[in-house]
């Protein structure tokens, strides 16, 4: 009788730590977008890689369900630093505080503001920061060579 192999626990810290960093990496994005008056959008590569990365799994085989969980905080960073960007501008705008603002014109109405200002090559961007998030947390990782050679 065989031992069957363990599956691999779900590592809850983990999942709590790439959201976060989803999250605070979307606010870094907005702040610095909103500095340079552009959306950015390039900077959803890096941050999108950090995440696959955060959330890859040691071992051999495809880890799908990190690679679907990069794809969903990407997109979540991605739709949270673009909303922030489109708030904050019309928040300008109107000359109101950001929160009245938000409230004022609603999660909906941010995201189409945002959509609204993008271009292909932004749109290029965050589809290749989407695909690269979860590339990098779906394929295994490269085993190094030993340091020194045996024997």
């Amino acid at each position: 009788m065989t031992p069957e192999p363990r599956r691999p626990r779900l590592n809850w810290l983990g999942l709590a730590t790439a959201l976060m960093v989803a999250l605070a990496g979307g606010a870094v994005w907005a702040l610095i977008a909103l500095w340079h008056e552009s959306e950015l959008c390039f900077l959803a590569l890096p941050l999108s890689a950090f995440i696959g990365v955060l959330l890859r799994r040691p071992g051999p085989g495809v880890n799908a369900i990190g690679g679907l969980l990069a794809l969903l905080f990407s997109t979540l960073a991605c739709a949270y630093a673009l909303g922030l960007i489109a708030t904050a501008q019309v928040s300008l705008l109107l000359g109101q505080r950001l929160t009245d603002t938000l409230h004022r014109i609603g999660t909906d109405m941010a995201l189409s503001v945002a959509w609204a200002r993008l271009d292909m090559f932004d749109l290029a961007c965050l589809a290749a920061a989407l695909l690269l998030g979860t590339a990098c947390a779906a394929l295994p990782p490269r085993r190094s060579p030993p340091a020194f050679p045996a024997g």
